[in-house]
């Protein structure tokens, strides 16, 4: 059982050391499939990958979730201007007085913008933090989404 294991193992590590692997993963039209798949818009503008979020709409609220364990809110500001909201913060785990063995997680300051797909009413946004996760509740204002009424010619016959 072990050798099979191993085998697959080897396998993978193969396809990794080729260089057409490394060719595809920097390939423009590779990195186009990605920018142009159906789940991403275009107008998402994200800057920073940390911390990871997903943004998505229920009963007329956005909702935006962000991994944000350990972290402590009088660390994390919120900011919405318009239809972008900013998320700036500071990781704190380096302790003083500890002597440590293994440090993996470094004291990591952060700013995220995501450009929201509809105006919201900002007075009515909600927060909460709960298992590590940052929730943004943000009420979708429809009426200052615009309809534009389009009208045409009308052209009498001659």
């Amino acid at each position: 059982m072990e050798m099979d294991k191993l085998k697959k193992w080897l396998e993978l590590t193969q396809k990794f050391q080729g260089d057409n692997f490394w060719e595809q993963i920097f390939d423009e039209k590779s990195v186009e499939k990605v920018i142009k798949s159906p789940s991403i818009s275009p107008f998402t503008k994200i800057q920073s990958s940390f911390p990871k979020c997903d943004l998505y709409e229920t009963d007329d609220v956005l909702v935006i979730e962000a991994e944000i364990p350990g972290m402590r809110k009088e660390d994390l500001h919120i900011t919405v201007n318009q239809q972008l909201l900013t998320m700036t913060g500071e990781f704190k785990t380096l302790q003083e007085g500890r002597k440590y063995f293994i440090k993996e997680r470094a004291n990591q300051t952060f700013k995220k913008e995501i450009i929201l797909p509809f105006p919201i009413k900002t007075t009515q946004i909600r927060t909460e933090i709960r298992n590590g996760l940052l929730f943004i509740f943000m009420p979708i204002n429809k009426e200052e989404i615009e309809t534009i009424p389009i009208t045409f010619d009308q052209l009498t016959p001659e």
